[in-house]
């Protein structure tokens, strides 16, 4: 064998094992399926977070809550719970404390599509269609704060973003962008 078909052999199999680890990694994405008992259990979350999650408080704009709005943007395993706390809480949201909400919102849908869709899809027993709304709102009040005048563009941009985030993924979460996108109005 020549050194120019070793490599190509060598490149070939590589492009296989990456795909297959490609896969693998969609799947794993695809799985986030949450387990409450486990983070209310977990001493390392504040029991701000798992009181409000319960009802027990209602969120306020003091440092504390803010911190805890921005945990849903952070690289931490806990992030899924506080995923969970912030939309419970998202009805509650008004004031200073909306527009802190509205703007990590944002930045979650854009940075996380997958994830995000996938948790409403994966735990229909936890999120309901009016929390799936409840952050519609809350992104397209960060909008119309970022983007006065230009909302519609900016929805667009951001339904773009969502879509090209999810290229190669069912077409159910292409569907639930669209659904997304159509409550920003």
């Amino acid at each position: 064998m020549n050194k120019l078909t070793i490599v190509g052999l060598i490149f070939l199999m590589n492009c296989n094992l990456n795909s297959r680890s490609q896969q693998r990694d969609k799947n794993a994405i695809l799985s986030y399926k949450i387990s409450v008992d486990t983070f209310m259990a977990d001493k390392s979350i504040p029991q701000l977070a798992k009181d409000l999650y319960l009802g027990k408080l209602k969120p306020t704009d003091d440092e504390a809550n803010l911190v805890l709005i921005d945990s849903i943007n952070s690289k931490e395993q806990a992030r899924v719970f506080y995923f969970l706390v912030i939309t419970k809480i998202m009805g509650f949201a008004d004031g200073s404390y909306s527009e802190s909400l509205g703007g990590a919102a944002k930045e979650f849908i854009e940075n996380n599509t997958i994830e995000f869709l996938s948790y409403f899809k994966n735990n229909k027993d936890l999120l309901t269609d009016k929390d799936f709304a409840n952050w519609a709102r809350m992104v397209y009040g960060e909008i119309q704060i970022e983007d006065e005048g230009s909302e519609q563009k900016a929805v667009k941009d951001i339904e773009t973003k969502m879509i090209t985030n999810c290229q190669g993924f069912s077409t159910d979460y292409k569907d639930n962008i669209v659904k997304f996108i159509g409550l920003m109005n």
